[in-house]
């Protein structure tokens, strides 16, 4: 019997989810990328926000008759906008005169934050296979962007603004699966960009600074809005309602994957040996994370 007739239809629902966010996640950098070369990081972000809430407004209003709110869901609601905001933000400060790549990786602890998280709120036990499995994942990462990290210096506060961003997006990933079953994934969307989109209203000049944005960028954070959290977050939201934070994130981690394909076939770049063997190991290890391996059920039975 193959592996997907193993799978029983919620499995196989939520994996068909992982994967569109997946897709979504490797799709979003190229707009982006191109995007923050025209305006400043937080002012991206926002204009990225709203975007987001545009596309997932119209299928909220239709969705809202799922939603469950009361003190329970909204307040963990306002607090995944809160750690949104401040991921983001920790990502603009960790990126600032350090290098992009040395932050990507470290940020990547978001995978193993959020399984011990995971473990420790919602009782989701993480097997010895798929821990192995998101071991490999990282070393699988960490050869993609060895070319990258040679000439890099990390200084404390990039680390501890990276981790703080891996932090907050692992948390994000924890309370939502906590209340997803109360509340649609879409109508989530809607809340969080709502209240992010807020706060950081306040914050100083960047009303000013997304006014100023060129017609060009507002196309290019559109369209990085609609792979990413559009796409992307709502696809990744609906997957945890089948699958466990740590079968959803080793999913989730083909993305450098998929946009270094994409960045090969679409803008001819050629990738070198480190990235093609590391995007190799990565894609083995997500694969090690779902098949049945004999040396783990052997042990766990012990």
């Amino acid at each position: 019997m193959s592996l997907l007739a193993r799978w029983n239809a919620r499995t196989h629902r939520g994996l068909s989810f992982a994967l569109l966010a997946m897709i979504g996640a490797g799709l979003f950098s190229f707009p982006y990328q191109q995007a923050i070369q025209e305006a400043s990081l937080l002012a991206s972000v926002y204009g990225v926000f709203v975007w987001a809430l545009a596309f997932s407004l119209p299928g909220a209003l239709k969705t809202g008759r799922e939603t469950r709110l009361n003190w329970f869901t909204g307040g963990h609601a306002v607090v995944i906008a809160l750690l949104g905001v401040l991921g983001n933000y920790a990502v603009c400060a960790a990126l600032e005169g350090s290098a992009p790549t040395l932050v990507m990786v470290i940020t990547r602890s978001e995978i193993v934050i959020a399984m011990v998280l995971g473990w420790g709120i919602l009782k989701e036990l993480v097997s010895k296979q798929v821990w192995s499995a998101v071991g490999v994942i990282l070393f699988g990462i960490l050869l993609m962007r060895y070319e990258s990290l040679s000439d890099s210096i990390a200084s404390w506060a990039m680390v501890f603004w990276a981790l703080t961003a891996a932090f907050s997006f692992a948390s994000i990933q924890v309370l939502s699966k906590r209340i997803i079953h109360q509340v649609d994934p879409l109508a989530l969307n809607v809340i969080r960009l709502i209240i992010a989109l807020g706060l950081m209203s306040v914050f100083p000049g960047m009303l000013s600074e997304v006014r100023e944005m060129s017609g060009h960028a507002w196309m290019l954070l559109g369209l990085a809005a609609f792979f990413g959290p559009f796409i992307g977050r709502v696809s990744y939201t609906y997957a945890l309602r089948d699958l466990t934070i740590a079968r959803a994130m080793t999913i989730g981690t083909c993305a450098p994957v998929l946009t270094l394909l994409i960045d090969a076939l679409v803008f001819e770049r050629v990738p070198s040996w480190l990235e093609l063997l590391g995007g190799a190991v990565v894609l083995f290890g997500v694969l090690a994370s779902f098949l049945r391996i004999p040396f783990f059920e052997t042990h766990a039975a012990r």
